[in-house]
């Protein structure tokens, strides 16, 4: 049986590795290197692709590699959001959402570190009303959506979509070249060239449609019970399990879906939101940090051959 006190009296040890306290972040100088950190590596590996910011961000960050203190100036974040709302207003078209989230997000950063207030307390109120608006928006989306609820936006992904086409393979036994090929149906029907051509059928099983109802369902209810929670007073105990619930719903999402930018977003958010009476949670999200990175490598495509 889970013994929660002694899981709670585990996360509160001050730890004998002086990295790992450090990077559990209890003292406030600790906390804010760590996310400013962290911010810092989305932007480098996952930030705005548009030349307006890749340039001068890269010279940011050779600034900040003379001179780490940098990270912890308000202008050097407010640069930061400047070329980052450049790169967004020339690209808004295809930028993805989530860059807006880490745009308002870099602006928080500016906001904490140029002003004498309580920054890990600020950071933590931003991380929340951030990941609640997340969470409630993508709610009410899906809830008003005509198909989502039924299992068909998600039917349609793993019929169409690459980065999905694997694990529709795997769990459900479909030939590779089927998905390939709905692939490839899918992109002649958004040629305007062939709009005079016949309409062709994409490839689906019932197997497909039930992995399909399932991936919703967990996702949704997920999303619920922790845009709840975020609103609550909880105890240590609630703390820990609003945690584990997040940390659960990171780990299956993206690996499916490798947005991986936006789900080193949702980490830094969380890793923010930890208690100090539980700091060794914090632990937790930078091993999630870690773990994305190997979910860039299509692994797997290595258990089914998915072109």
């Amino acid at each position: 049986m889970l013994n929660t006190d002694a899981i709670n009296r585990r996360l509160s040890t001050t730890l004998t590795s002086p990295l790992l306290e450090k990077l559990c972040g209890r003292e406030q100088q600790d906390f804010l290197a760590v996310v400013g950190a962290l911010t810092l590596g989305i932007l480098i590996f996952h930030g705005f692709p548009h030349v307006y910011f890749a340039i001068p961000f890269q010279l940011l960050v050779i600034s900040y590699l003379v001179w780490p203190a940098l990270l912890r100036q308000g202008p050097f974040w407010f640069v930061v959001f400047l070329f980052s709302s450049a790169a967004l207003w020339l690209n808004w078209t295809h930028a993805d959402n989530h860059k807006y989230l880490l745009c308002y997000w870099v602006f928080s950063l500016f906001l904490a570190f140029d002003n004498t207030i309580d920054r890990p307390a600020f950071l933590r109120r931003c991380a929340r009303y951030l990941l609640f608006f997340t969470m409630m928006m993508a709610v009410v989306q899906k809830t008003l959506s005509p198909d989502y609820l039924s299992g068909d936006f998600f039917e349609f992904i793993l019929m169409t979509d690459s980065r999905f086409s694997a694990l529709g393979s795997l769990v459900t036994g479909m030939d590779g070249d089927i998905f390939s090929e709905n692939r490839q149906l899918y992109v002649r029907a958004l040629d305007p060239l062939l709009a005079d051509q016949p309409t062709a059928t994409l490839h689906s099983s019932e197997a497909l449609h039930r992995l399909a109802l399932v991936i919703t369902w967990v996702n949704y209810v997920d999303q619920i019970a922790i845009a709840v929670m975020l609103l609550l007073p909880l105890s240590r105990r609630g703390e820990i399990f609003k945690h584990l619930l997040l940390m659960a719903f990171i780990i299956p999402v993206y690996a499916v879906a490798p947005v991986i930018g936006f789900g080193w977003l949702i980490i830094i958010w969380g890793y923010c939101l930890v208690p100090n009476e539980v700091a060794g949670l914090r632990l937790g999200y930078l091993g999630l940090f870690l773990l994305l990175c190997i979910y860039e490598f299509p692994w797997l495509s290595l258990l089914v051959y998915s072109p």
